[in-house]
């Protein structure tokens, strides 16, 4: 092999490469943004009615929606539960609520997305997981408390969202200043 064949097949190479990439790159081209919909118009439209079309040109693109004032996010309502339960007694059995189940029944949410959202809690230090014995659970199961870092931080959230960290009261508890205390 001669140093010309070399430099040769060299130069058609880059040139494939490069024409290469360079449709690449046109197939990776970002589509232009829309305009943000007028104020008047509704944030998201209805999913068309599969009897009458399934074009998407009759029905024109899905609007997305920016969260408004009032959307807590699932990691911001995790924690305000989490902060709702209290502090972990370190002798006692934990309550349902401290679990990945309990969780998920309280906030309304399925267990993979408080699964997942966990992890990452977890994972940023704000959620602390340890394996404990659960009041009416046979087996040992995975029970997450706020670390320091988490109750900072829940408590931010709720002064943010102007929620209460107290959990709601029983409806058979009475108000304090119901109970008279005789002498």
């Amino acid at each position: 092999m001669d140093l010309i064949s070399f430099l040769y097949g060299g130069v058609a190479g880059a040139a494939a490469a490069a024409a290469a990439w360079a449709v690449l790159r046109a197939a990776r081209r970002p589509t232009p943004r829309e305009e943000p919909p007028d104020a008047n118009a509704p944030l998201i439209r209805p999913w068309p009615d599969p009897t009458t079309s399934d074009r998407r040109e009759e029905h024109g693109p899905r609007t997305w929606a920016p969260p408004g004032r009032d959307d807590v996010r699932l990691s911001e309502r995790v924690l305000l539960q989490l902060a709702r339960e209290g502090r972990l007694d370190p002798d006692a059995p934990a309550r349902r609520g401290r679990t990945q189940a309990g969780l998920t029944e309280a906030l309304g949410s399925n267990q993979s997305s408080v699964s997942k959202v966990l992890r990452r809690l977890v994972a940023a230090g704000v959620v602390g997981e340890e394996r404990r014995h659960v009041t009416g659970v046979p087996q040992r199961v995975k029970v997450y408390d706020l670390t320091r870092r988490g109750e900072l931080l829940a408590r931010d959230i709720a002064a943010r969202r102007s929620v209460s960290l107290l959990p709601p009261r029983p409806e058979s508890e009475p108000e304090l200043s119901a109970i008279r205390l005789e002498p």
